[in-house]
């Protein structure tokens, strides 16, 4: 998967839609938004994505609509409220081409396996933007790290080819100490701590037999992100 993805990248050629709107960024940078595209080049890493697609579409009950981010030399991702598809309106969610080589070369299973949480951290943004939650700052992002753990149980069940420390792994990476400057994200350890946080919890109901509703999810993100 990895030699594949990389190749798609290097022979990609990009659509002319150009990224608009406010929104979060995972590596809270807005300066290296460019030119989007549906396909990444590579049909069976779209195929891939397109299950993934569906699977977080049924665990976070919101449909976004989807495209890859040419991001240069900035590796990122972003969820913004605004529409690009009349079928499609709870946002969009952007996922960047060179945080997609970065991550496949990081790996060290050979899965990529950072990739879906980066993508359901995303949708826990469109969550945020479709819900509401009264988080702002650091803590919307918090709040995005902490559902995006609950899935990734979600999915290590579903898929079994989850790699989890190797996902936290990618988020400890993604923390700053710009604690001052209005794009900080939270610490390298609360960004972990919060994604491992919402994994234990949808482990610990599963293994009590009960069902993590997104509610509870939601409601259990925002009383844990507040501590910090």
């Amino acid at each position: 998967m990895k030699t594949n993805v990389l190749t798609s990248i290097a022979i990609l050629l990009f659509a002319t839609l150009t990224t608009f709107g406010q929104g979060c960024f995972l590596n809270g940078s807005s300066s290296n938004l460019g030119q989007t595209t549906k396909f990444s080049g590579n049909p069976n890493f779209d195929q891939i994505n397109t299950q993934e697609y569906y699977y977080l579409v049924q665990k976070f009950g919101v449909s976004p609509d989807l495209y890859y981010l040419q991001d240069g030399d900035t590796p990122n991702a972003y969820a913004t409220p605004k529409v690009s598809n009349p079928n499609l309106q709870d946002g969009t969610v952007l996922i960047g081409f060179s945080l997609i080589q970065q991550e496949c070369l990081q790996s060290s299973s050979g899965t990529c396996s950072a990739i879906p949480i980066v993508m359901a951290h995303e949708f826990a943004h469109i969550v945020d933007f479709k819900f509401g939650t009264g988080l702002s700052g650091k803590h919307k992002e918090l709040f995005a790290d902490y559902l995006a753990g609950c899935y990734m149980y979600f999915r290590s069940v579903e898929f079994k080819t989850t790699f989890v420390q190797e996902a936290a792994l990618s988020f400890f990476q993604k923390g700053d100490y710009s604690f001052n400057s209005p794009q900080h994200h939270g610490t390298p350890n609360q960004r972990y701590n919060c994604l491992m946080n919402g994994y234990q919890l949808a482990y610990n109901m599963s293994m009590r037999g009960q069902h993590l509703s997104l509610q509870g999810a939601v409601n259990a993100a925002i009383q844990y992100v507040r501590r910090f």
